[in-house]
């Protein structure tokens, strides 16, 4: 039920009211109400509530000439917030225990930036059934503590760099390189002596050798004698 009527400045006007709440749908500024449960002043938006406003009411317009709209009835009014904005303050804390099952499409993806921090109970276990790859910048290492023997995989080389070193003054030397995977080593079959490998390794002409390292290698022999090496880079 309503009141609907364009009113001019102090225009006063009457109708007549049965319910529980009166709510101020439309005004230009303000109006006065006067029921037999006593006068009020009120602004768009305001509502009486009284469990008793049976009776006739009296408004008068007290501001601009304009539409005044009166909504009264039983009950609660709650007016609708179509078109208008909310703001929540604050929220009581919400507590997920189960999420649905997510099926993606082909091609699509979730990226997952943190997790919260997880503790597992007694006897609790925790599957990780796989990882995405993992790119380690130079000096960067994985500690990886387990019970059960862990399983890796050789790293291979993205690019080669092959050389001959000569043995002068008895001496030949091969320079440290961090990108380096392995390396492969092979006294060329023409050499006149064998080529010993830092303290003690020997190679005898033709004989191949590989060392899993990335650090400095030095070689002694025969001057003139030559050793074949191809660095495998990452």
């Amino acid at each position: 039920m309503s009141f609907k009527q364009l009113m001019q400045p102090r225009q006063r006007n009457q109708f007549q009211i049965m319910g529980e709440f009166l709510y101020v749908e439309a005004c230009n500024d303000k109006v006065l109400l006067q029921t037999e449960r006593g006068e009020y002043r009120l602004q768009q938006g305001a509502q009486i509530i009284d469990d008793n406003l049976s009776g006739l009411v009296t408004i008068e317009n007290l501001g601009e000439a304009g539409n005044v709209e009166i909504l009264y009835g039983f009950g609660r009014y709650v007016p609708p917030i179509d078109g208008k904005s909310v703001t929540v303050s604050q929220m009581p804390p919400v507590q997920v225990s189960e999420l649905p099952a997510m099926q993606l499409a082909e091609n699509q993806q979730v990226a997952i930036s943190t997790l919260p921090e997880m503790v597992l109970a007694e006897n609790q276990q925790l599957a990780i059934s796989q990882l995405p790859k993992v790119q380690l910048e130079t000096g960067q290492r994985v500690n990886i503590y387990a019970t059960n023997p862990v399983l890796t995989k050789p790293v291979g080389g993205a690019s080669i760099d092959s050389q001959v070193l000569t043995i002068a003054s008895g001496l030949a030397v091969l320079a440290a390189n961090s990108l380096r995977c392995h390396v492969l080593l092979k006294a060329s079959v023409t050499n006149v002596g064998v080529v010993t490998i830092g303290n003690g390794f020997t190679l005898s002409a033709g004989e191949k050798q590989r060392i899993d390292s990335f650090g400095g290698l030095s070689f002694s022999g025969t001057d003139d004698d030559t050793i074949e090496i191809i660095e495998v880079i990452r």
